[in-house]
């Protein structure tokens, strides 16, 4: 006998979907019908329906799958299982940064995966598997934080990287002569906890320091600076008075 085919739709145009269509191979044969402005018919007799839209557009495309018999998942951190109407329903979060610009091996996408059945779980662990990635089943509840977390260390770190991009353009400094500090904070992180890790003016409150750099600022940047340097310096403020405490 041979390996079973799993009939696969996905659904999307995007980063998670250009990602999902590169990536996933036998045994599931897939099928790509596009995004919101798709022309093509969703088929009605596949395995796995793969939502990979934005998140406010999963209910009305759960709307269409409502009758169908195979399992049908959305890829969104922040989106209850539940909100899906079929009767096998499910999720594939993908925890990683994806662009269509980019390609990187699904070996460096985990997935967090969840289902209203046992044996969809492990469909789901089988699908990540399959793309060389590998899958922890994680309930919604926890997803969201987990979700949270990455817009923090991701999304929110990304933007500060374009605003150290602005600040170097405007007096001609390559971005580049950040890489090998970018690099190596990311590294710290492998043995030391972020709060073992921090350095720079506000962990010592240099307030000399900080007022001149502040002066160099806009008022945007300016707002953003003294909250995280707050943050930074309570952090430090805290970890002290636990260290205290233990004593």
């Amino acid at each position: 006998m041979g390996t079973r085919t799993y009939r696969t739709v996905l659904i999307g145009a995007g980063n998670v979907a250009s990602f999902l269509k590169a990536n996933i191979k036998s045994p599931f044969e897939l099928t790509c019908v596009g995004g919101r402005q798709r022309t093509c018919p969703i088929p009605k007799d596949a395995d796995l329906y793969i939502i990979a839209v934005s998140d406010r557009s999963i209910l009305s495309v759960s709307e269409e799958l409502k009758d169908v018999d195979g399992l049908v998942v959305h890829t969104a951190g922040s989106v209850q299982m539940d909100v899906l109407s079929s009767k096998r329903r499910g999720v594939l979060y993908p925890l990683q940064t994806l662009s269509k610009k980019r390609q990187i091996p699904a070996s460096r996408v985990p997935f967090y995966i969840e289902a209203s059945q046992e044996k969809d779980l492990e469909l789901l662990r089988e699908l990540a598997e399959s793309m060389g990635s590998k899958a922890e089943q994680m309930d919604s509840q926890r997803r969201k934080y987990l979700h949270l977390a990455a817009v923090f260390c991701c999304n929110f770190v990304n933007r500060l990287y374009g605003i150290t991009a602005d600040l170097l353009e405007a007096h001609n400094i390559p971005f580049s002569a950040m890489l090998p500090l970018i690099h190596e904070t990311a590294d710290k992180v492998d043995e030391l906890t972020p709060s073992e890790a921090q350095t720079g003016p506000a962990v010592r409150w240099d307030e000399e320091v900080m007022a001149q750099q502040m002066s160099l600022l806009d008022d945007e940047q300016k707002q953003l600076y003294q909250l995280l340097s707050k943050s930074i310096h309570d952090d430090k403020l805290r970890s002290e008075e636990d260290k205290g405490s233990r004593l």
